[in-house]
């Protein structure tokens, strides 16, 4: 068990973070390019921290408090999570799920092969699981990059976690910016017909504000005040829930020293396993979703400061140019599952659909709803309702990918992992092919 946040560590990060959002309020160049208040605090951190000027008095062990949000995250959203049938997710979302694992797992291939490629051929002193951490950036954003760096320093490879957590940096500038040359391209091409261009969004979207007249409740009052306050239980529950993920991490890695369980995939499994004993208890009907979904997100957050704080600048100077050529390739991949394999896959609305998964394929969801936001302000292509439908049972392989892939790269078993992938792709694609077109027609036939 870790230490928990100290406070010095936690109030320089709310701190940089207000700073950041005030900055970001104020600033237009920052609206332009959509920065998160989250990683701009982060860059600050970096330059003010270790690697910078080092100014910040941030505690010895501060770097390890990404991993304990991770964690955090993880439990919560486990904790907000129900697990769809797999009915429902055949009818409704079964070809964004299909395109998701299809673009999901295909980009962890890629990345690792690609970068064996690189350290086989040209750069063989360095260590040939590479090109795993562009993918965990990418993809898994900066708490995928936390788990699989933490995973590489457990092996004796500490520089995967630094640039697990850049690429995942630098995954979010690229998301937006290349995310607006597509939506460009597509304009002209006729993909599509307008797109919301930022002089046309209003004050407060520039800001990343809400109306006051528009702001909503963050969350329902369950309980009464005269026993305990709400927010406090649902509170306790993320904080137990992210205990028992190291506990039960621990437990089941004391069986083999060769196998090291995530914290994350316990914290998540029991998170759900919590929301399944609330709702055959109905105690259930005394929780909110949004009270979790905010913990999740105040976790995420403070990950990405903590993270990119982290970040050491002199590990970056000797993996620079290996670090540029796996980007340009995971850039190119990741558009051409965009723009070929996309349109190939999810019929109708799938540009919107495409757009979504750029965002999230190369920066973070967020950063997916943000693009999905500029092409489709009205949501009627109803992209978000279908990926949480397809989010739970693809969140399974997420899991098994982020544990698995960097111990097999690491250990030498790459054409294994290579085959166990693409083995699966064939999977997906036939259920794609035979099951899930079959009960799509079915559903429409009969409306």
């Amino acid at each position: 068990m870790p230490q928990g946040l100290m406070l010095t560590d936690l109030a320089i990060a709310g701190v940089l973070l207000i700073a950041a959002k005030i900055l970001r309020v104020h600033l237009t160049v920052l609206q332009r390019i959509y920065m998160p208040s989250a990683v701009l605090a982060g860059l600050i951190g970096l330059a003010l921290g270790p690697a910078g000027i080092d100014i910040l008095p941030w505690t010895d062990t501060f770097t390890a408090n990404a991993s304990l949000l991770t964690a955090s995250l993880f439990s919560a959203l486990g904790l907000a999570t129900d697990v769809p049938s797999p009915k429902t997710v055949a009818r409704r979302a079964g070809s964004l799920w299909a395109f998701n694992q299809i673009a999901s797992v295909s980009q962890w291939l890629f990345a690792a092969m690609f970068g064996l490629f690189l350290t086989s051929f040209f750069w063989p002193h360095i260590n040939p699981g590479f090109g795993v951490t562009m993918s965990a950036g990418f993809m898994g954003g900066h708490g995928s990059a936390s788990v699989v760096g933490d995973i590489f320093t457990s092996l004796g490879w500490e520089d995967g976690f630094t640039l697990g957590l850049t690429f995942a940096t630098v995954g979010i500038f690229l998301s937006i910016s290349i995310g607006m040359l597509v939506l460009q391209f597509a304009l002209k091409v006729g993909l599509i017909n307008t797109f919301t261009t930022f002089d046309s969004m209003n004050e407060h979207e520039r800001k990343g504000l809400v109306k006051p007249e528009q702001q909503q409740v963050v969350m329902k009052d369950t309980m009464s005040s005269l026993s305990v306050d709400s927010f406090a239980i649902h509170a306790a529950l993320v904080v137990a829930v992210t205990a028992f993920s190291y506990v039960a991490a621990n437990f089941l890695s004391s069986f083999n020293e060769q196998v090291q369980v995530p914290t994350f995939v316990t914290g998540f499994l029991g998170g759900m396993l919590v929301r399944i004993i609330a709702k055959r208890t109905n105690a259930a009907d005394y929780l909110c979703d949004g009270a979790f979904k905010h913990a999740a997100g105040i976790s995420t957050d403070y990950l990405i400061i903590f993270g990119i704080s982290a970040i050491k600048i002199t590990v970056l100077a000797q993996y620079l140019m290996p670090m540029v050529l796996l980007s340009a390739g995971g850039i190119c991949f990741t558009l051409w599952l965009i723009l070929w394999v996309a349109p190939r896959i999810m019929g109708e609305n799938w540009f919107e659909k495409g757009i979504f998964s750029w965002g999230w394929l190369t920066g973070t969801v967020a950063m997916g709803i943000a693009l999905l936001r500029i092409v489709d302000p009205k949501m009627r292509s109803k992209v978000l309702d279908d990926y949480a439908i397809a989010y739970v049972p693809g969140s399974i392989t997420d899991i098994f990918i982020i544990s698995l892939m960097p111990i097999a790269m690491f250990n030498g078993m790459h054409w294994q992992a290579l085959g166990v992938g693409l083995s699966y792709i064939s999977v997906v694609l036939f259920i794609w092919r035979f099951v899930l077109n079959r009960s799509a027609k079915h559903a429409t036939s009969n409306t």
